[in-house]
């Protein structure tokens, strides 16, 4: 990770030192400075929170000592552009460029090495959404009419949850739905070479910072770095902090506001570990320090990612120590981890230390269409996750809506209107399950 200060744009307000989960920056003479660069989880929290845009997070491996960036692309007007190269922006770019759409897709990481979740790739979706076909290194979505080249993918045995004295139970999956653990990373990028296959374009290190309009509809983004590129629609796949969503005009609540930021450690060596995730709630000996906090074992096809959270009221980074600290407490001290991992991690060091921050809202947006933009992914849902399948099909659905658009020519939010059909009673009703178990 590489965090980059523009010192003729940093004011020194320290916003980005109250929400740094690691505690390495500092205002120094008046400036931002990072003290330890090698421990920053890449959570974008600095980047986020400036208000003069003068810091900028390059993510990747601590490992890799010079961070390369996929040249950017020569375009100033395309028919749909896409805000965000996570699932459900890729899905979107797929389906529509497939149709024959010029698509260019805007992401502020630097390169498709490492996407923006710390804690591996669980592949399961409602049966009425997708089901999962795996055939060796392919992985085939047949109602989204994707199939990817992942490798590593491994059948989902266990989604359990371990809390204080001895409580346990495992959630097996209903009989006719699948799951499946794969590296989150690895099936981005898949993603971004099936979206590049089929005619998309990716400008990566291109973070959105604007939007342009015209005549009271949505007609393009403006870069951070200034260049503006016109479009008939755009889709905001921005994430749970739905930042470009809500400057295109959809509602984002901001009631009833619970803050999250997780980091993982990051280990070789699942050779005989079942995969799937464990939570472990309670008990985890924090003694009060880290409010709100919950663990978790995540084991993919290739990697073992250890997990500690916190859930609060603020914005700001609420503990005396930095989260990695209480990733090694709960590594060194709780007891309930040798049963999952055994020796697995014996005299190992995490290959990679990484992270994320996230959001819990008082409700779903009622409304993820505008003239000329659809909202879709973790922007409208109300729990932070909307899970990697169910993105991915919301991108597919959005992107079959805006193909029936673009053959009227029509790109009113009537036109669009459809791309909420997605949002099922029965989806909402799952999301809202999944966000009573992270506040419990």
């Amino acid at each position: 990770m590489r965090i980059i200060v523009d010192d003729d744009r940093c004011t020194g307000c320290g916003l980005c030192v109250q929400v740094c989960p690691q505690m390495i920056l500092a205002i120094v003479d008046g400036k931002m400075r990072v003290q330890d660069q090698a421990r920053c989880m890449g959570c974008f929290g600095c980047e986020d929170v400036c208000p003069t845009q003068a810091v900028r997070l390059l993510r990747a491996p601590q490992s890799v000592a010079d961070i390369p960036i996929e040249p950017p692309l020569d375009a100033d007007a395309c028919d749909v552009a896409i805000v965000g190269a996570g699932p459900a922006g890729l899905g979107a770019a797929i389906t529509c460029a497939r149709a024959g759409l010029d698509v260019v897709v805007f992401e502020r990481l630097p390169n498709r090495s490492l996407s923006h979740h710390p804690d591996g790739g669980v592949l399961y979706a409602p049966p009425w959404i997708s089901t999962i076909q795996v055939q060796g290194e392919r992985v085939v979505f047949p109602e989204l009419e994707i199939e990817l080249s992942v490798g590593g993918v491994q059948r989902c045995e266990v989604l359990g949850f371990l809390g204080p004295d001895g409580l346990h139970a495992d959630d097996r999956f209903p009989p006719d739905v699948d799951g499946w653990t794969v590296s989150k990373d690895r099936f981005v990028a898949a993603l971004v070479d099936e979206a590049e296959r089929a005619g998309a374009r990716v400008w990566f290190n291109a973070p959105v910072h604007g939007l342009l309009t015209e005549e009271g509809r949505i007609a393009g983004v403006q870069l951070a770095s200034g260049e503006r590129v016109r479009a008939q629609v755009v889709v905001t796949a921005d994430g749970v902090w739905a930042q470009i969503s809500e400057k295109a005009g959809i509602p984002i609540s901001h009631d009833d506001l619970w803050y999250i930021a997780l980091l993982a450690f990051e280990y070789d060596n699942v050779s005989g570990l079942p995969g799937g995730l464990y939570y472990l709630n309670g008990a985890l000996p924090f003694d009060g320090e880290l409010p709100g906090p919950f663990g978790g074992v995540g084991i993919s096809g290739d990697a073992i990612h250890v997990m500690v959270a916190y859930t609060t009221r603020q914005e700001s980074y609420p503990a005396p120590r930095p989260l990695d600290a209480y990733v090694q407490r709960m590594l060194d001290e709780d007891e309930r981890l040798r049963p999952i991992l055994g020796d697995a991690l014996r005299e190992q060091s995490p290959r990679l230390l990484t992270g994320c921050r996230a959001v819990t809202r008082a409700a779903c947006s009622p409304d993820a269409v505008g003239e000329g933009v659809v909202a879709i992914g973790d922007t409208w849902v109300d729990d932070g996750e909307l899970g990697n399948v169910p993105a991915l099909a919301n991108g597919v659905h959005a992107g079959r809506v805006i193909v029936q658009a673009a053959r009227r020519n029509d790109f009113s939010k009537a036109a669009l209107r459809e791309a909420n059909g997605f949002r099922t009673p029965q989806l909402l009703k799952i999301l809202a399950e999944n966000k009573k178990m992270k506040l419990l």
